[in-house]
């Protein structure tokens, strides 16, 4: 299934939440995200509204207690958005990319090994 990009930075709070937590109530992800953005119970409420019309969550009103799941998987998402990020940023230029990437931050050995074996699956 290929997932729309489009979420906004404050959109993608709230779906880290849900990818963790879910299914989670609007008390429940306003708590979560309090220490970081504090935010409204009116804020997150239209986040939310958005994401819904986006096809990005899903609402269960069956219960007492309204509550909210992704429909997106993180992985694809994820993938999708760097896809976007990829074409509109670096025009596909992959190297460009994990050049500006990795420029001016340590990496450590372990991120190192990890990069060698993806690039040997990729070669086999």
């Amino acid at each position: 299934m290929k997932y729309p990009t489009g979420l906004s930075e404050n959109e993608w709070y709230i779906m880290q939440v849900l990818w963790d937590r879910a299914p989670a109530s609007l008390r429940e992800i306003c708590e979560a995200l309090e220490p970081v953005k504090g935010w409204s119970r009116h804020a997150v409420t239209s986040f939310l509204k958005r994401m819904l019309e986006k096809g990005a969550v899903s609402v269960d009103e069956s219960g007492k207690v309204r509550t909210y799941s992704p429909v997106w998987s993180r992985e694809e998402t994820i993938r999708e958005e760097t896809d976007s990020i990829m074409e509109r940023v670096y025009h596909g230029d992959l190297l460009l990319m994990v050049s500006n990437a990795v420029q001016g931050r340590k990496v450590s050995e372990e991120e190192i090994e990890e990069l060698k074996k993806i690039l040997d699956r990729l070669g086999d």
